[in-house]
């Protein structure tokens, strides 16, 4: 009896070919730039275009309905002999210079105060944050009444007989650009106190523990071990907190309207006066938007030539 050999025993399998799997096909270029078309045109309409126009407009004697004709640097040095201007360019960085360090410091403290773990400070939060989502014209009008001389804030201080007559916050020209600093720092706190907030969320623990055990008090930790690991972002609240100091208009504009006097003139409310209301100069005022956009350059990179210098 011959036995068969295995492969004769076993069916033969039938090899079945593979099927390929079809190599990914290649977007076409237009693909990606399809996604992002819609924000370019966004960008375009609204950011690129008027920057070109402001630009062409700076160097012509164009009104704000149309017209004019090329006068070279005629604006420019129209801006250079501008009393006005340079009183306005002044009271800007004043400004800036009062407001931006004290925003930086009460948003710090603040985001620092908020991240211990304390009771109630689910409460605190929401009411610290409660500004951000105001406009800056409803609070403007709020702050226009509570600093008027019948406003709450009168009501408060003759109330506790600290003084006795109302206080000119909006109507001396000593006291109403420090009014305006102080509805911006109000304002603006809230914003980077939640920026500071999510950094310090980032900061080690350990660190922080370690410093504890080795006897470090909080004071010291914090401004040891929590401040240095923050620098960062407190540097970035620093360039954000200048830049908006630089273009400031709803204050002024809403609460005092740039007086008493000229007190209270920044430089955009006079771009806008000169431009706008009740000027149509807008070659002028395209001139002054130009100053403006060089003056937002040169802060934004002196505080990074700072930061990076922190940095190494």
């Amino acid at each position: 009896m011959t036995l068969a050999p295995p492969e004769a025993a076993a069916p033969a399998r039938a090899r079945v070919p593979r099927r390929r799997t079809p190599a990914i096909r290649r977007h076409r270029w237009f693909v990606p730039l399809a996604f992002v078309a819609p924000a370019l045109v966004v960008q375009g309409v609204f950011l690129f275009l008027p920057l070109i126009n402001t630009f062409v407009l700076a160097f012509t004697d164009a009104s704000t309905v149309g017209g004019g004709t090329f006068t070279g640097l005629d604006n420019i040095s129209r801006l250079a002999s501008d009393g006005a201007f340079w009183a306005a360019v002044g009271r800007t960085f004043v400004y800036m210079a009062v407001t931006v360090p004290v925003i930086t410091v009460v948003s710090v403290s603040v985001a620092i105060l908020v991240n211990t773990s304390v009771r109630g400070a689910g409460i605190v939060r929401p009411i610290l944050f409660s500004p951000m989502v105001m406009p800056m014209a409803v609070v403007a009008v709020v702050f226009q009444y509570v600093l008027s001389s019948q406003g709450l804030a009168n009501q408060i201080l003759q109330g506790l007989r600290i003084t006795a007559e109302p206080v000119p916050f909006l109507n001396d020209s000593d006291l109403a650009l420090f009014s305006l600093m102080a509805v911006t720092i109000w304002k603006g706190c809230a914003l980077y106190t939640l920026i500071l907030l999510a950094a310090l969320q980032n900061v080690s623990r350990d660190l922080d523990e370690a410093a504890q055990l080795d006897g470090a008090s909080w004071p010291r930790r914090t401004f040891s071990v929590t401040l240095p690991q923050i620098r960062g972002t407190t540097t970035l609240v620093s360039i954000l907190a200048a830049i908006a100091t630089l273009r400031v208009f709803t204050e002024p504009f809403v609460i005092t309207g740039g007086g008493p006097g000229k007190a209270t003139e920044t430089i955009v409310l006079y771009l806008y006066q000169r431009g706008i209301s009740p000027g149509t100069d807008a070659g002028y005022a395209s001139a002054v938007s130009l100053v403006l956009f060089v003056f937002v350059l040169a802060v934004s990179g002196i505080s990074w030539l700072i930061s990076r210098r922190n940095r190494i």
